[in-house]
């Protein structure tokens, strides 16, 4: 208590840009989070990780949340106080690799996270709480997390298997599972694709095992309005590539193209204001944002990644708030009240 008393801030108004490594096994982890509590957690695995003080605990005040969301005290006092009532019933499940060589000759350390290079491991799925305890000081604004052995191993053990990005990047995403595919995409951007994965492997990354057993509802409801949302904020060009057997799908992987360098961006900014209006499509960026992820969700497109250029896509959205009848004749009345009223679109 006494080192948090003394620098309780650790994100401040000042921080423009906030920095996040993250453990590649907890990027790609399996867990269902409330996008507060997801936002909560980034933060405070960051703080830890990078403050190094070799504690299990953190603590993340109001101020700190507010400034690093870009929300007013009040909202994130309130935020805190409802992930501290849920957070202690979040778990994850993730995969520990056996190494079978240290493991015949009973050398330690025979566990890790990450497969030993040499290819002779045994995989062992498992589940494990996040925190072993948290609490909210309602007075002094600041809500305590002590973290689990196993979280705390991941957030200081795992060498150089980290993910790096930019927080500021997310803020303004509004689905878990835009923020989440947003950091698998970092993971992966290199390469240029994610691995290959099944189905279940995909609804166990986004929370959603015992939800969406057709994968059409899944890809509708989780996998498009994900990528949607990955495209709107601008860093990537993200596409799905499925794999079938006969008419069955089986797997899904994210193809990813770099649209922009950071620096790029940032000198982009002063010239793109998302809360302009297009002088050609007659919407901003932020409804533009919004509005692929309504029309993912009612089928009328597949995929952003068809569409050759952000213009073509935005002048796409404009035509159809200026003509919904232009539309897909199913989806027109709906889409036209949905996209004018900016209200979520409801089966």
């Amino acid at each position: 208590m006494s080192e948090f008393v003394s620098n309780p801030i650790f994100y401040t108004e000042k921080t423009k840009d906030i920095s996040i490594s993250k453990s590649n096994t907890l990027i790609e982890a399996g867990f269902d989070l409330t996008l507060a509590e997801h936002d909560l957690m980034t933060l405070a695995i960051n703080k830890l990780h990078k403050q190094a003080t070799g504690n299990h605990e953190v603590f993340i005040t109001a101020q700190e949340f507010a400034a690093a969301n870009k929300i007013s005290n009040s909202h994130a006092y309130q935020q805190l106080k409802a992930t501290a009532d849920k957070l202690m019933e979040r778990h994850l499940k993730f995969p520990l690799y056996i190494d079978l060589d240290k493991k015949q000759n009973k050398e330690p350390n025979a566990v890790c996270v990450v497969p030993p290079k040499h290819g002779r491991y045994e995989t062992v799925p498992t589940k494990h709480n996040w925190l072993q305890s948290v609490g909210y000081m309602e007075s002094n604004g600041f809500i305590y997390l002590l973290f689990t052995d196993p979280i705390r191993f991941l957030i200081d053990k795992t060498g150089d298997a980290y993910t790096t990005y930019n927080f500021t990047n997310t803020i303004e995403m509004t689905t878990f599972g835009g923020k989440r595919l947003y950091e698998m995409v970092c993971k992966w951007k290199d390469l240029g694709k994610t691995k290959l994965m099944y189905i279940d492997e995909w609804k166990e990354f986004f929370g959603v095992v015992d939800k969406y057993p057709r994968t059409a509802e899944f890809k509708r409801w989780v996998l498009l309005p994900a990528i949607a949302e990955v495209n709107a904020q601008g860093d990537f060009r993200i596409s799905l590539n499925q794999e079938k057997i006969g008419r069955t799908i089986t797997h899904f992987q994210i193809l990813i193209k770099k649209l922009k360098t950071e620096k790029t961006k940032e000198e982009s900014k002063p010239n793109r204001d998302p809360n302009t209006v297009d002088i050609f499509a007659n919407i901003t960026d932020a409804q533009i944002a919004k509005y692929s992820m309504i029309l993912c969700k009612l089928g009328s497109i597949s995929d952003l990644s068809n569409f050759p250029d952000y213009p073509t896509f935005a002048n796409w959205i404009g035509k159809i708030l200026r003509d919904p009848e232009s539309a897909n004749p199913i989806h027109a009345k709906r889409i036209f009240k949905a996209l004018r009223t900016e209200t979520d679109f409801k089966d």
